[in-house]
């Protein structure tokens, strides 16, 4: 939920002074944005999630997907394709999966306001279908491209998919829908974002066989920007990004109590267990936030919180004999006590749940 007072422009600026990205306003541009190590980290994340879900692999009944490229048509892509599987001509229903960049690229952020970008990436998904299968794996296509966004969110309200659009020059074959997002939507600014665009177009010939074609796009950078408006328009302050866990830049952070670090034998202990649970939980694919620290555990959490580290352990010179450490969550501020030989199994289960 919106913060009372809050326009879109300031939304914008408080992304601005996250620690996620940089770009200047110019009136209602965004203009030269750029990734901090962390925002990338996001977008290689979004990047991730978006393929995965293109490859149909949460799908009881996956269609195959292939990588095209933005220099072919389709119809190269597919001779590729069957290149690559030994000459057989492709079954439909398939998907080609392209990522196009651009330069000097204007991408709507909303009525009246726009992102220009020096370079960023075009995700394209193309579906090729039996001409029948068209308009209802475009209707299954469009709820779960809602609920994708949804998933990532801390507002899943705000997103919805636009009313339907035909293409009255082409005697009404494309169909276009949008995913969408509102902004800001119990105040006077509200302001509502294109986030993907799907296509229809029916009737259309690929080589020698006719089929109904689905085309989905996003810009990638748009998409972070989303991303971060929506833990920031509902957080209660800019120092909490609540970047949703499973595409966080960093799954987990460590914390050494400030107490401990007087006495040298313990200090270098706890170091070297915290070298060991960063070892440990990167082997099981789960990002650690380098830097530990010996400090008040405050600000220290702070600083995690601000670039959206989910949980963070906490360890004391209570671990070293007993081996219980808290394990913090971002979302609710709380700890739980688990026990060295839980990781890293625990913090997989809850991040993947």
């Amino acid at each position: 939920m919106a913060r009372a007072g809050k326009t879109f422009i300031e939304l914008l600026q408080t992304c601005r002074q996250s620690s996620f990205v940089d770009f200047r306003l110019d009136g209602a541009t965004v203009r030269d944005l750029s990734l901090t190590s962390v925002g990338q980290l996001l977008r290689n994340n979004l990047r991730t999630a978006r393929n995965l879900l293109g490859s149909g692999s949460s799908n009881s009944n996956p269609i195959p997907m292939y990588s095209g490229s933005s220099n072919r048509s389709v119809l190269e892509s597919l001779g590729m394709v069957q290149r690559a599987n030994g000459n057989k001509v492709p079954k439909h229903p398939i998907g080609l999966l392209v990522e196009e960049a651009r330069t000097n690229q204007l991408v709507s952020l909303g009525d009246g306001f726009a992102l220009q970008l020096p370079e960023t990436l075009e995700l394209h998904t193309t579906y090729l279908l039996p001409p029948a299968m068209g308009s209802q794996f475009l209707y299954q296509l469009q709820r779960q491209r809602k609920i994708w966004w949804m998933r990532w969110s801390v507002d899943p309200g705000r997103y919805f998919i636009s009313d339907m659009r035909r293409d009255e020059a082409d005697q009404g074959r494309t169909t276009a829908v949008s995913i969408c997002a509102r902004f800001l939507d119990r105040s006077e600014h509200a302001q509502m974002v294109e986030l993907e665009r799907l296509e229809l177009s029916e009737g259309e010939w690929v080589g020698e066989r006719q089929a109904a074609i689905v085309r989905v796009g996003h810009n990638l950078d748009r998409a972070v920007l989303a991303i971060l408006m929506d833990a920031l328009e509902c957080a209660a302050s800019e120092r909490c990004v609540k970047i949703h866990r499973k595409i966080a830049p960093y799954k987990c952070g460590i914390v050494c109590a400030g107490e401990d670090a007087t006495d040298a034998n313990v200090r270098n202990d706890l170091i070297d267990l915290s070298k060991h649970l960063t070892y440990v939980l990167r082997a099981a694919n789960l990002p650690v936030h380098e830097s530990f620290s010996f400090e008040q555990a405050s600000p220290a959490l702070d600083r995690l919180d601000q670039i959206g580290v989910p949980y963070v352990l906490l360890l004391s010179a209570g671990t070293l004999r007993t081996g219980l450490l808290q394990l913090r969550s971002r979302d609710t501020t709380l700890s739980e006590t688990i026990h060295l030989s839980d990781l890293p199994h625990y913090l997989e289960r809850i991040i993947n749940a």
